[in-house]
C-alpha cells in the first residue's frame, strides 16, 4: 500500500479562480479532516519503514548463513575434507579418486534437472552403484531441500539489494548512514543468534541434528546404517558437526565485521558533522 500525501487541490483551485478560501478556525471540520489525513499518511509511512527495516535486519543474517551453507554444499574441497578427515576410502571400500568424482556428481545433481542420483563407481575392477535405492530416494529429498534453501538465499539477497537501492533513491545523502545503522544492528543480531546456536550445538548436537531431519523430511529415508550405507559413510556425523560449526563461525565473523564497519562509518560521519557546521542540514 503506497502512502499518499493529503491533497491540497481544493484550496489551490479556489485560490486560482480568485475565490476566497474558506477560513479555517481551530476545531473546524476542515482542520480536523486535514489533521486526520496527515495522521493516516504518517502512520502509513512509519508502517512501511518499519516493515522495510525489519525485512533488512532479518534478511542480512539469513543471507550470511545461507551463503556459507551454499558454499559448503557446492564447493568440492568441503566434500573432500570429509573423505580425508574421516577416511572415507577405508570406510566405504571405494578408492579416494572415485569418492572425489562422486562428490562432484552430487554437486552437479543439486543444480540439474535429474530427479534421481545415479552414480556408479569402480570397486575391485567392476562397476557398481554407489548408493542403494533408499539412499537415492533420500538424496532426492535432499536435492529438494537444497534447492529450496538456494531460493531463500536468493530472496534474502534481493531484499538487501532492493532496500539499499530504494534508500539511495529516496534518502540520497542520508542513505549511507541509514544502511550503516542497519548493518550495525543486523550484524550484532547475527552474532548473538549464532552465539546462542553455537552453544546449543556444543551441548546437544545429536538431538538437534535428529530434529532437523524430522522437521525437514516427511519420511524416514534419512535413517541410514553406518555399517552398510555409503552416503553416511562418506558424510558421517563428525563431518556435519564440523561443517555446522564452521558455517556458524564464519557467518558470525562476517556479521561482526559488518557491524564494526557500520559503527565505524557512523562514528566517522558524526565527527565530520561536528567539524563541518551545516553539513547535516545540507544532507
Amino acid at each position: 500500500m503506497m502512502a499518499r500525501r493529503p491533497s491540497t487541490v481544493c484550496v489551490s483551485s479556489r485560490a486560482a479562480s480568485g475565490e476566497a478560501a474558506p477560513r479555517s478556525t481551530p476545531g473546524s471540520p476542515l482542520i480536523a479532516t486535514e489533521r486526520e489525513s496527515w495522521r493516516e499518511y504518517t502512520r502509513e509511512v512509519l508502517t512501511l519503514r518499519w516493515v522495510a527495516t525489519t525485512l533488512f535486519v532479518v534478511a542480512l543474517p539469513l543471507f550470511l548463513v545461507l551463503t556459507n551453507v551454499r558454499i559448503a554444499a557446492l564447493w568440492p574441497p568441503v566434500h573432500e575434507y570429509s573423505f580425508a578427515r574421516y577416511d572415507g576410502a577405508a570406510t566405504t571400500g571405494v578408492e579416494r579418486a572415485e569418492l572425489d568424482r562422486a562428490a562432484r556428481e552430487i554437486i552437479d545433481y543439486f543444480g540439474n534437472d535429474e530427479e534421481l542420483l545415479d552414480i556408479e563407481v569402480t570397486v575391485d575392477g567392476e562397476q557398481a552403484p554407489l548408493f542403494s535405492e533408499r539412499e537415492v530416494l533420500h538424496m532426492r529429498d535432499v536435492k529438494w531441500l537444497m534447492q529450496a534453501t538456494f531460493r531463500v538465499h536468493e530472496i534474502a539477497f534481493a531484499v538487501l539489494v532492493l532496500y539499499v537501492t530504494v534508500a539511495l533513491v529516496r534518502r540520497r545523502g542520508q542513505a549511507v548512514a541509514q544502511v550503516a545503522g542497519l548493518l550495525r544492528v543486523a550484524g550484532v543480531l547475527t552474532v548473538v543468534l549464532l552465539g546462542v546456536a553455537a552453544a546449543a550445538v556444543l551441548v546437544g548436537f545429536d538431538d538437534l541434528f535428529r530434529q532437523f531431519h524430522v522437521i525437514s523430511f516427511a519420511n524416514d529415508l534419512w535413517k541410514l546404517s553406518p555399517a552398510r550405507d555409503h552416503l553416511i559413510q562418506m558424510y558421517p556425523r563428525g563431518f556435519w558437526f564440523d561443517v555446522t560449526l564452521a558455517v556458524g563461525l564464519v557467518s558470525a565473523l562476517e556479521g561482526a565485521l559488518l557491524a564494526a564497519a557500520g559503527h565505524a562509518y557512523l562514528v566517522f560521519a558524526q565527527r565530520e558533522r561536528r567539524r563541518t557546521p551545516g553539513l547535516q542540514a545540507a544532507e
